[in-house]
């Protein structure tokens, strides 16, 4: 049984994303890479707090470490999501397609997936927009400034990976039938593509 990817080294990721298969693929890899942003936020909410200038804060912090480490662990879960949704891709393509029946339950089959598809990544924005939101508004603020960097990379990290994941929502929408669906779709993208607007 293949176990979940938080639960592999990362080399062992590695070599599988790279093997040939089609999953894991961007989306999943996205999610990781967003998952170390949040590690890194992590890393630098705690290196500040062992500073005996950052008592008056300590609670107050270390709530937002714990609200990151959550993110972190929804992460893990999409990046899996991310690779069971393009697999039902995948296997929505192999259906018969020989007869009207069967190409209509193709269809159906496949809408459905793309509509999955597309519903991930979106979450995957959705949680680092909020994850950027925290560590901008309520951490870096208080942040050793020996680690602001670090958090500087973090928030690059972040942007980058939801312009990533808008990439395989309009991908996946673009494969929708439904032109409400899909434009609600494109629209709630853009939307928390929006770095700049928390």
């Amino acid at each position: 049984m293949q176990k979940s990817f938080e639960e592999l080294t990362i080399e062992q990721y590695n070599n599988l994303l790279s093997d040939g298969a089609p999953t894991p693929g961007g989306g999943s890899a996205l999610c990781q890479v967003a998952a170390m942003a949040c590690s890194l936020l992590e890393m630098a909410v705690a290196i500040t707090l062992k500073r005996a200038d950052a008592e008056q804060n300590r609670a107050y912090l270390g709530s937002q470490k714990e609200a990151i480490g959550r993110i972190r662990r929804a992460l893990y879960k999409l990046s899996n999501e991310d690779a069971a949704a393009f697999g039902r891709i995948a296997e929505g393509q192999k259906l018969p397609k020989d007869t009207p029946e069967q190409q209509k339950l193709r269809t159906q089959q496949l809408q459905k997936a793309y509509h999955k598809a597309a519903l991930v990544p979106l979450d995957v924005m959705g949680l680092c927009k909020e994850t950027a939101r925290i560590a901008t508004v309520r951490v870096q603020p208080l942040l050793s400034k020996y680690v602001l960097e670090d958090c500087t990379i973090a928030l690059q990290l972040l942007r980058t990976v939801a312009q990533g994941c808008a990439l395989n929502v309009q991908a996946n929408t673009g494969l929708i039938d439904d032109p409400q669906l899909a434009d609600t779709l494109q629209r709630r993208c853009a939307e928390l593509a929006d770095f700049d607007r928390f």
